[in-house]
C-alpha cells in the first residue's frame, strides 16, 4: 500500500482537469494545496509541497502536472522522503520565452538525476516546452520519455476528460516500481 500525492500547476488543476478526476477516485490520495495559484514562488511550492510528503508514513507516489513536475524537481534537490516514483505530465521548459512572468525562481532548473524513478509525458504541441528540449530535461533527469502526440498542455482546454490513456500509462508505471503493494495498487486505480 502507498499514498499518492498529486501536485497541480500553476492556477490549480480543477474544473474537469484529469489530474482533479483521478484524485477523487483514487484511495489514499492527497492533493497539494498552494497557498497562492496565480502567482508561484519556487521556495513557497516547494516547501507546501515537503510538508505534505513529510507528514505521511509509508512510500509516496507522485502525480504531477506542468509546473508540479518543476516543483517535485526542484523539491528533490533539498529533500529526501520514501518515494517510490514520479508521474511527470507536460514539464514546463520554465526557461522559454512562453513561461508566465508571474512565475518565479523556477529559471534554472536542476539538471541532476532524480534519486527515483520517473517518467515524463510530453504533448508534441505544448505551448510551454517544445518536444525537443522536453527530450532533454527527460534525459538529465535520467526519466523515460513518452511523446503524447498532439495534447497540447495536456490539461482541462485538451478536453482529455477521464483521460484513459494517461491513466492507463500511469498504472502502467506503477507495475514497475519496486513496491510490494504494487499490485494492490494497480486494483484500486483502475477505475
Amino acid at each position: 500500500m502507498f499514498n499518492t500525492v498529486f501536485v497541480p500547476g500553476y492556477g490549480n488543476s480543477i474544473n474537469g482537469h484529469w489530474q482533479e478526476i483521478w484524485y477523487k477516485e483514487f484511495k489514499d490520495s492527497y492533493w497539494v494545496e498552494q497557498n497562492d495559484w496565480e502567482n508561484p514562488h519556487c521556495a513557497d511550492w516547494v516547501e507546501t509541497l515537503n510538508l505534505l510528503i513529510q507528514s505521511l508514513e509509508g512510500p509516496t507516489l507522485l502525480v504531477t502536472h506542468s509546473l508540479g513536475g518543476s516543483t517535485v524537481i526542484e523539491w528533490s534537490k533539498k529533500h529526501t522522503a520514501n518515494i517510490l516514483g514520479v508521474f511527470l505530465v507536460a514539464v514546463p521548459d520554465v526557461q522559454s520565452i512562453n513561461f508566465p512572468e508571474a512565475i518565479s525562481g523556477y529559471q534554472t532548473p536542476p539538471l541532476e538525476k532524480l534519486p527515483f524513478p520517473s517518467i515524463v509525458l510530453a504533448s508534441t504541441d505544448d505551448p510551454y516546452s517544445k518536444l525537443d528540449r522536453t527530450k532533454y530535461f527527460a534525459k538529465a533527469w535520467g526519466s523515460e520519455l513518452i511523446s503524447m502526440g498532439d495534447l497540447g498542455h495536456v490539461n482541462t482546454d485538451s478536453n482529455l476528460g477521464n483521460w484513459p490513456e494517461g491513466k492507463n500509462l500511469l498504472n502502467t508505471f506503477i507495475g514497475t516500481l519496486d513496491t510490494s503493494g504494487s499490485n494492490k495498487a494497480l486494483q484500486r486505480t483502475n477505475c
